[in-house]
This record gives structure tokens, sequence and C-alpha cells, in this order.
């Protein structure tokens, strides 16, 4: 098991991940990071016009690895 750390970024605050989670791999914590992105996109899109929401991930050493993120943009005609 290795250790990896989930940060947040959002248009309003950022949230660095300073405890991390252990997961057997980078394609496990890969698919973490992708569920937060939907967990969070679920809770802050309703009535949102501008959105964009990143999740980072870094490995033990705390190097960046990974990166996916969500952008929204809705407007009435």
């Amino acid at each position: 098991m290795e250790r990896y750390y989930f940060d947040l970024y959002n248009s309003e605050h950022s949230q660095v991940d300073d405890q991390g989670q252990l997961f057997a791999n980078r394609e496990r914590a890969g698919l973490e990071a992708l569920r937060i992105l939907q967990d969070v996109a679920r809770d802050e899109a309703p009535g949102a016009e501008r959105l964009k929401i990143t999740v980072k991930l870094r490995n033990a050493e705390k190097v960046q690895i990974f990166e996916a993120s969500l952008t929204l943009h809705s407007a009435w005609s």
C-alpha cells in the first residue's frame, strides 16, 4: 500500500491534503481522484453559471502525478 494525497481546487478556494489515503496502486488512487471530482461537482454545480474544479493527486513523495479537472459554463439564451 502506498499513500496518496488529493488536493482540491475550485473557483472559490483550495484544500491541500496533508494526511493522504492508502491505495494499492496509482491507478486506484486515480479512480478515487475522479470520484472526488464527481462528488464535488454534484454538490457545487446546481445553480452555478461558471465552475472549475480540479483534483491534483500527489504520491508518497508528495510529487504531483495526476490531475483531473471539470469546467462548467451555463447560461440562458
